[in-house]
């Protein structure tokens, strides 16, 4: 509810602190004294266009700022409410502030932190209903109207509505899936053959990781296999094998040298070790010898064997072109193309199983939506009769009301019969109210009434029917006895008190049978002072409320039959709450 306001430069007013209370709070006072600046003010606070008759004189800004606890809010719209506002919500408080520069430029704050205005108008959506001038009126959005039904249903139907929801919910996400996954297997599809031809093409390759330096290695050595084998046949001779030459091998030398060492090795140890170490480079030599003889006969290779080696390099370094610029690279990409083609098998599967599922949540979807439909119907009949019978106790005994149910269709919606239906989280009905308010008038959406009087007493009389059914806490009523009578106008009295046992009402009055409903009388006061005229609002007394509503009964020269007519009015209220 909201608690506190506190409006700066706005209009007439310089400053003013107004406390809200529980229940009914009634706002008096004489005709253009600015009751309803009261009302604009919480307009701005709940993100009204700019309008610069609001700016006070000679001023550079003006700044609503208003506090409102959140302990009257069900749970569920609670919830509803903080993850639409994403901010902390301390002590179950919001605080919201406005500030308008005289360039017309707008800062919006909700506890401390700043906001976009459309975010602020958001949350006014949860916090207040004002009717009269102004368009912050839940009921007059056609958008609210299914849920104003909805909530007259019994227990069966909230069942229904909150399983249909939740069905509702995995359908969407899983079409969602669907769309995903459809949208990615056509793409892959798309390439497949494309896939499936690079994949032969790597595999029928049979690449090894390093292939390709030892292909290298062995085209080096055969382009230069002359070269090499005339070295290593010089090699193989000058440490092993003498041939024609007339000279000594290494190993002849070596042989001779040891066996001289042999016959003095016993004189000296370290004689012995040198002998030891010519046998260990013998030894050398020989083995050297060995390898030179080895490689020698392997890299005797032909002509086919070289022209093999080069194709084979080839299509390695085409594969590297086209596919990766190492041997490891390709074979990655190996494994990823054999992914996507896996995948695609998968995804056929999956894609499958989804067409399915949602094919039985449809089903589900269609018997509950059809079940919600006839329900809502059902409902819809009984509540126009009540508001018809409600908007006549109100004077509007030329009334017509009419609860429209329509499907409409969608070509993404849900098939019914023949028909695609469109869908969401509450069904497939569009509800919207229509109103005629005079005999053989044509029925009009409520949206499209325009007279702050005529809607104001309207909206009670729907508030009075749906009152159990509207979870904002806080509703305001300006203008709402414009053009009534003393009779109609204790209607409204009575309907504005009963309102206000399960809401907070704020009510702008000019009539004593109103006024004497308050729980809290607020009394506002037009003045002049230096040149200068300002606005103060004042909470009444018990004795102070007495003499306003003698007042607003015989205007300024009452006397004690208005005083007395006055209190009975209050006694006969305080009967009748007791």
């Amino acid at each position: 509810m909201l608690c506190y306001l506190k409006i700066k430069n706005f209009a007439l007013i310089d400053e003013l602190n107004v406390e809200f209370e529980q229940g009914l709070n009634v706002i008096t006072g004489e005709t253009g004294a600015g009751k309803s600046m009261i009302i604009e003010a919480i307009n701005v606070i709940l993100g009204a266009p700019f309008n610069p008759n609001w700016l006070k004189n000679e001023q550079d800004f003006l700044e609503i700022e208003a506090l409102f606890y959140l302990d009257s809010i069900s749970p569920e719209r609670l919830e509803e409410l903080k993850k639409t506002v994403k901010l902390p919500l301390e002590d179950l408080q919001i605080v919201i502030k406005r500030k308008i520069l005289q360039t017309k430029r707008s800062s919006c704050f909700i506890n401390n932190q700043l906001v976009t205005l459309s975010f602020l108008q958001q949350i006014g959506n949860y916090l207040i209903d004002l009717h009269g001038q102004h368009e912050h009126q839940s009921l007059l959005n056609p958008e609210s109207h299914i849920d104003f039904v909805d909530s007259f249903g019994n227990h069966s139907f909230l069942e229904q509505k909150e399983q249909f929801d939740s069905t509702y919910k995995q359908w969407q996400h899983k079409n969602k899936l669907l769309h995903q996954l459809v949208q990615k297997h056509s793409e892959v599809l798309s390439k497949r053959d494309y896939f499936l031809f690079q994949l032969r093409e790597i595999e029928q390759a049979k690449l090894k990781e390093g292939e390709d330096c030892e292909i290298e290695e062995i085209l080096n050595v055969i382009r230069h296999q002359v070269k090499i084998k005339e070295i290593m046949e010089m090699a193989n001779e000058v440490l092993l094998e003498n041939g024609n030459n007339t000279n000594v091998s290494v190993y002849d030398v070596l042989t001779r040298l040891i066996s001289s060492f042999n016959t003095i090795s016993i004189l000296d140890q370290n004689i012995n070790r040198i002998k030891e170490q010519l046998t260990d480079l013998n030894f050398k030599v020989e083995d050297i010898s060995a390898q030179i003889i080895e490689y020698k006969e392997k890299i005797d290779l032909d002509v086919y064997q070289l022209q093999e080696a080069e194709e084979r390099l080839n299509l390695i370094n085409h594969l590297k072109h086209k596919y990766g610029s190492q041997i490891g690279e390709i074979l990655k990409y190996q494994d990823h193309l054999q992914a996507q083609l896996s995948s695609m098998e998968d995804d056929e599967a999956e894609i499958g199983r989804l067409n399915k599922e949602i094919k039985e949540d449809e089903e589900i979807l269609t018997k509950l939506s059809l079940a919600l439909s006839s329900q809502r119907k059902t409902i819809s009949q009984q509540l126009a009769r009540d508001i018809i019978k409600e908007l006549a106790e109100l004077g509007m005994k030329d009334c017509n009301f009419l609860v429209q149910i329509e499907q409409q269709e969608d070509q993404n919606g849900l098939k019914i019969g023949d028909r695609k239906i469109k869908i969401n989280s509450k069904g497939i009905d569009r509800i919207e109210f229509f109103i005629s308010t005079n005999a053989g008038e044509k029925l009009k959406p409520l949206s499209e009434i325009v007279s702050g009087g005529e809607v104001s007493r309207i909206m009670l009389g729907l508030k009075s029917i749906l009152s159990k059914a509207d979870q904002i806490p806080t509703m305001i009523f300006d203008e709402i006895d414009s053009g009534v009578g003393a009779r109609l106008g204790e209607t409204i009295a009575r309907k504005l008190a009963k309102l206000a046992h399960s809401h907070q009402v704020i009510a702008v009055t000019h009539l004593p049978q109103i006024a004497c409903q308050a729980d809290q009388h607020l009394y506002i006061n037009k003045y002049a002072s230096q040149n200068k005229t300002t606005i103060e609002l004042k909470k009444l007394s018990k004795d102070e409320q007495l003499y306003e509503i003698a007042k607003m009964l015989d205007g300024e020269k009452y006397g004690s039959i208005s005083i007395e007519h006055a209190r009975k009015m209050l006694d006969g209220q305080k009967g009748e709450r007791n």
